[in-house]
């Protein structure tokens, strides 16, 4: 295959009015920043990294990456917007998979340097295409985190209140990309922030659908990396 969709995914990435996400149906990360917001951008041959204070993005190139261009409902009913889906063959798609809380160790893959020296835990929401993971240095939140491992998130013990406390980074990671989210977590009666955030909803996670229902995804097909163009584009 050439390498026409990274080239595509290369521009959308450096241009700022574009929205990425990353995740399963239930969880994921969301990437944006505003024009003129300042961004740290390293475009390589084959991953292109951009960073700011809120969070970062990373775009790896992949020789089976085929794009899906569809049309999804937007805020306003009578209009719909375009939207593309970066996806692998399931067997090129899949990760670590893990069900369970595990820690990983350093993130040495972390978008900036300062951030390698920190603990990334996988939160083990059970998908083989999305590793959903928190990276810390709370000793409070390593040790609630640590007493979880081997539990499916959800079920242990005063984890997720602890998460609202300490707001670890969220790091969600598939073979096409990485979306890191800097930004606090919200309380359970407050919204997310603009720019980067997360969404984490178990009763959708309990599906164990790789995404929603009425976004057209080929058979054989994953979606690793999603991308909102700009109107008009």
């Amino acid at each position: 295959m050439t390498s026409a969709p990274f080239d595509l995914l290369k521009r959308l990435a450096l241009d700022p009015r574009t929205g990425w996400s990353l995740g399963i149906f239930g969880a994921i990360a969301e990437f944006t920043r505003d024009p003129g917001e300042p961004a740290a951008i390293d475009a390589g041959a084959d991953v292109l990294t951009v960073v700011t204070a809120r969070g970062g993005l990373a775009v790896r190139r992949h020789p089976a990456t085929v794009l899906v261009d569809y049309e999804m409902p937007s805020r306003h009913a009578e209009r719909r917007v375009r939207a593309l889906a970066a996806c692998l063959p399931t067997h090129d798609a899949t990760r670590a998979g893990r069900s369970v809380v595990t820690q990983i160790g350093h993130d040495t893959a972390a978008l900036r340097e300062e951030d390698r020296d920190a603990l990334l835990f996988d939160l083990g929401l059970g998908l083989a295409s999305v590793e959903t993971c928190v990276r810390t240095r709370a000793p409070a939140l390593v040790a609630a985190l640590r007493a979880a491992e081997g539990m499916p998130a959800f079920a242990a013990p005063g984890l997720m209140a602890a998460m609202v406390d300490h707001s670890p980074h969220r790091v969600f990671a598939s073979a096409l990309g990485r979306i890191e989210v800097f930004q606090p977590i919200p309380p359970p009666s407050g919204v997310s922030p603009d720019g980067p955030h997360t969404h984490v909803l178990p009763k959708l996670i309990a599906y164990q659908r790789t995404h929603a229902a009425s976004v057209p995804i080929p058979q054989g097909l994953v979606p690793c990396l999603s991308i909102h163009p700009p109107l008009g584009t």
